[in-house]
């Protein structure tokens, strides 16, 4: 049985190691997570997260612990940074994989640990500098430890593992999500009316998980005062009631977004995620085994629920509902195959797929031949960055995109694919026509990949550091107009402080309020005044050119040297 979990991680680590790093540093979000590992290190300080001398305290520390690491190995480079985020994605689908075995036999779990990874959510963020998979590998293992010890597998050794995950969970991304886990659990403990809870609520237990967030804010705390406040009153009461302090420029998505975003991502599997969910809850559930359907299927509207009636959300925050997600959709699908009683019908299963993956097929040979433009949306759909370019007056650079070979091949991935489970629908064969759909998906992900890089180098700040290389020296003054997360790769390459320009907006907002940032953030006034002074002076503005500050400086003064990824450098003087 280990041999499944195995095979599957061999098979999506091809996938998200392929071509790691080939596409520069993605801002935000990777080239911020960067400078502050990158930092962490070279200042020895592993408690206080910064961005150059600035506090950064919006993502908790074993994110930047493991990037330096990498970093000590590899250097900070784009690879170096995505290893810990690719590894984590492996580690779902193998953690999947195993709970599936565990629950439903070889075949769910063969089905799970593949469905978790062929989809665009998990693989396209298995590939960025972020905490989001990191946090989903932690809570999958939290959720495969209950799991053993729920069927008596182990001992205590189970729970252990389940508070122990879910404790690395909380200092990773979230402590809110990862209670939530153990909230999930309480839940799942009431509908199967299991008693006494005691034995699964241990006070070992909740000492496991509290222990390192508690010790790691108070140690924060300790250095920073403020930061309990800023994280818990201001990062998560007052973000969800929209009335922040400290606000951090993202855009919240609407509800109806979120819920197309979360059905886009985990396709072609999310068509009988209801169905699925509505399975877990039908009786009779005569063994353990049938009963722990019911908590993944709880963990997973969860974290659906609690996102749609939240009043701030990003596109992507529904992906640590999907290895539950995919546990339950293999096990619809593995009834099909054994014909259950009250099983779907492989048509039934089989049509929704066929129309998804057709219509695919369809919209990438229209987009190929140039009826309709593929470049801007996607990117809008990709990652915050550039969700949040609207609010912020900031340009898509989607023009420069060159995705021809991209949409050819999708078009004859997805025609193929669609050919497939046409026959299956007709012939009603249930195996051709999961083969079909996940051969579909494990072939169209590293063209996803290769379009992500493509994205990744038209929004990149490349062209801006190599201008800067040739012109700047020691004492010349390089600022940056906006939120510096927008290019926060800039200050990774130069290795070199950078004067912040009406960016207080930004995740840095709380650490501008600290004595040392107090030189770090200008406003207008002190930049006009120091463009007066002598000397050669940048600035890398990410503000649209109506809106930026050059608007406020002598025209002679103002010289464009170049324009790239949405960006634009400036100088006082011309080449």
């Amino acid at each position: 049985m280990r041999l499944i979990s195995l095979g599957v991680a061999v098979i999506v680590a091809a996938l998200v190691f392929a071509g790691l790093g080939d596409a520069p540093f993605i801002d935000p979000p990777e080239g911020f997570h960067a400078v502050v590992a990158h930092t962490m290190s070279a200042r020895g300080d592993f408690v206080t997260p910064r961005f150059d001398g600035v506090r950064s305290f919006d993502t908790p520390p074993l994110l930047y612990w493991l990037l330096s690491t990498a970093f000590a190995l590899g250097g900070p480079t784009a690879a170096a940074a995505r290893y810990w985020p690719a590894l984590s994605g492996v580690a779902v689908a193998a953690l999947t994989a195993a709970t599936g075995v565990l629950i439903g036999g070889a075949r769910v779990g063969l089905l799970a640990g593949l469905m978790v990874a062929a989809n665009l959510g998990i693989f396209l963020h298995a590939r960025l500098v972020e905490p989001d998979v990191l946090f989903i590998a932690f809570v999958t293992l939290a959720y495969a430890g209950f799991a053993a010890a729920y069927l008596g597998r182990g001992g205590r050794r189970g729970l252990a593992v389940f508070y122990a995950g879910l404790a690395l969970a909380a200092i990773t991304k979230d402590v809110v999500l990862a209670v939530g886990a153990v909230v999930a659990v309480g839940v799942f403990l009431f509908i199967t009316r299991e008693r006494p809870l005691g034995p699964w609520v241990p006070w070992w237990g909740i000492a496991v998980l509290a222990a390192l967030p508690v010790a790691w804010y108070f140690a924060v705390e300790r250095r920073n005062h403020g930061f309990v406040w800023y994280t818990v009153v201001d990062g998560h009461i007052l973000r969800y009631l929209h009335d922040r302090h400290f606000p951090d420029g993202h855009a919240s998505v609407p509800t109806l977004d979120f819920l197309v975003a979360t059905v886009v991502a985990f396709l072609p599997w999310s068509l009988a995620a209801p169905w699925a969910i509505a399975r877990s809850f039908r009786r009779p559930w005569r063994t353990a085994t049938d009963r722990l359907w019911v908590l993944f299927a709880v963990w997973a509207l969860f974290v659906l629920m609690f996102f749609t009636v939240s009043p701030f959300k990003l596109a992507h925050d529904a992906l640590p509902a999907f290895p539950a997600l995919a546990l339950l959709v293999a096990r619809v699908w593995d009834d099909t195959l054994v014909a259950e009683p009250r099983a779907l019908r492989s048509r039934t299963l089989l049509m929704p797929i066929f129309a998804v993956v057709g219509a695919a097929g369809i919209i990438a040979t229209l987009a190929w031949r140039g009826a309709i433009d593929a470049r801007a949306q996607p990117l809008r759909w990709l990652d915050a960055a550039t969700r949040n370019l609207g609010p912020r007056a900031q340009e898509l650079p989607h023009e420069s995109l060159v995705l021809g070979s991209v949409l050819f091949s999708s078009s004859v991935i997805f025609g193929c694919a669609a050919i497939a489970l046409a026959v299956a629908v007709w012939r009603g064969w249930t195996e051709l026509g999961i083969t079909a759909a996940l051969g579909a998906m494990l072939a169209f992900l590293p063209v996803a990949g290769r379009a992500m890089a493509d994205s990744a180098l038209a929004w990149s700040t490349t062209p801006i550091v190599e201008a800067l290389r040739l012109r700047l020296h020691g004492s010349d003054l390089l600022a940056h107009e906006g939120a510096i997360e927008q290019s926060a790769s800039v200050a990774l390459a130069l290795d070199r402080p950078i004067t912040i320009v009406n960016g207080r907006v930004s995740t840095l907002a709380f650490g501008a309020t600290f004595d040392e940032a107090r030189d770090v953030f200008w406003d207008g006034a002190r930049l006009r005044a120091a463009w007066a002074e002598p000397g050669r002076h940048f600035l890398v503005s990410v503000a649209a050119a109506e809106r930026s500050v050059v608007t406020t400086l002598p025209r002679d003064s103002v010289h464009l040297l170049v324009a790239s990824g949405g960006r634009r450098l400036y100088s006082n003087r011309g080449d």
